[in-house]
């Protein structure tokens, strides 16, 4: 067909070939059918069950994902960030305990995003449990590299399509009822 001098003037050729296929595609398409298919995508995105609950709605977090946040703290010298839950659907809860679903936690200020931590001897710092029962409380170690949060700040935690937003560090959410001793 063609010869070309180098591999490099190829390279263009086949870019160049791509892009007026592309283009013929969009010319061909009614310019409709691609504005029905844009929107119908667009219906499809919002309507997924993945918007944002504040912390403060615990009754909207218990419904949907079966846990009562217990809050996120600032532990090991301040190098770790301990988020804590406590199981009461297991049913509802089970993505959140399921490690094929990776947790972030988000500053809120800054939108840096924090993980967690998986040592080679040890693996994720995160509690798992293959017989969940409500009542069980959970634990989430994030690292905190450089100790960039700090008691106070709002922090959103994202596990699968669990995502809760101004968490305040330091504060006890849903504190669990105090055992009497008799």
């Amino acid at each position: 067909m063609f010869q070309f001098a180098t591999k490099r003037s190829r390279s263009w050729y086949m870019i160049l070939c791509l892009g007026f296929l592309v283009a013929g595609i969009f010319y061909l398409v009614p310019n409709n059918k691609i504005q029905n298919t844009i929107h119908m995508l667009r219906n499809e995105y919002t309507n997924l069950d993945t918007k944002h609950v504040a912390a403060n709605n615990s009754v909207a977090i218990e419904n949907r994902w079966g846990v009562k946040l217990q809050g996120i703290h600032i532990t090991a010298a301040g190098h770790m960030l301990d988020f804590r839950f406590q199981v009461t659907d297991p049913s509802k809860a089970a993505p959140l305990l399921d490690t094929k679903n990776k947790p972030t936690v988000i500053i809120e200020d800054s939108g840096i995003k924090l993980e967690v931590p998986n040592t080679p001897r040890i693996g994720s710092l995160r509690q798992t449990s293959k017989q969940v029962k409500g009542g069980m409380i959970f634990t989430i170690l994030f690292a905190n590299p450089g100790k960039m949060v700090a008691t106070g700040q709002k922090l959103t935690v994202h596990i699968g399509d669990f995502s809760v937003e101004h968490i305040a560090v330091g504060d006890i959410l849903n504190p669990p009822p105090k055992t009497s001793l008799q």
